[in-house]
């Protein structure tokens, strides 16, 4: 169960979402590097108010910080932006894996859903290598790292429905941003998609992880408990 300023928290995270996408259209640097970052900020309050100290929570920590960090990076009116971006995202991702295996076990029967994520992922990248240039190897190794965070998260016991929701929400957004950012060049409605699918993702993969640790504590808390 949330309390009450976990669900303050989260209408913070809500407020400040809905602030940046209402916004979006009319804001620019340095303004959307003030703006864009704080739904993440309060994500990682979240983490730090609701959870315990436990490797799940450090995780969190740097699945969210890395993300915080390539919000930033990617706002700057600076080269190798995009660059930069790319890669505190991969390791954000490299942190949800670990997050993922924590509670893994190989299960066939999901495999055939992420078939046709991975035949999504596959069509995508066929389409998109013709537009990126200098960028094809970045990006490639990117997408290696992304789909390995959503193939781990296929595998997960414990809250599966919003974890995997949450990163193939993260996958879409991330398709939707190559497009505007190598085909469509900075479509207004291609930007709004992003973030909306964005902030989607990440609460979810939060909101998930959290109540998952929530539940191995009470249950470690059960069994602690002396019979009589």
């Amino acid at each position: 169960m949330l309390g009450k300023t976990s669900k303050i928290i989260i209408v913070l995270f809500l407020l400040t979402s809905l602030l940046y996408l209402s916004l979006l259209p009319f804001i620019q640097y340095p303004v959307t590097t003030v703006l864009k970052p704080m739904p993440i900020i309060f994500l990682i309050i979240l983490v730090w108010q609701s959870m315990a100290k436990s490797s799940v929570r450090l995780l969190l920590y740097a699945a969210l910080g890395c993300s915080l960090l390539g919000d930033v990076i990617l706002t700057l009116p600076i080269r190798m932006a995009l660059e930069g971006g790319i890669l505190s995202f991969m390791l954000a991702h490299c942190a949800y894996i670990v997050l993922y295996y924590q509670d893994s076990r190989f299960q066939i029967k999901r495999l055939f859903y992420f078939s046709i994520v991975l035949l999504f992922i596959a069509c995508s990248y066929w389409y998109l290598s013709f537009y990126l240039g200098n960028m094809l190897i970045p990006v490639s190794i990117y997408l290696l790292f992304l789909t390995l965070m959503v193939f781990s998260a296929f595998q997960v016991q414990q809250n599966a429905a919003f974890i995997i929701g949450g990163a193939c929400i993260f996958l879409s957004s991330d398709f939707i941003l190559a497009l505007n950012q190598f085909v469509f060049l900075n479509h207004p409605l291609a930007n709004f998609l992003v973030m909306l699918s964005y902030f989607m993702a990440q609460f979810l993969l939060v909101y998930g992880l959290s109540q998952r640790q929530h539940r191995e504590e009470s249950f470690q808390g059960s069994t602690d408990t002396p019979s009589l």
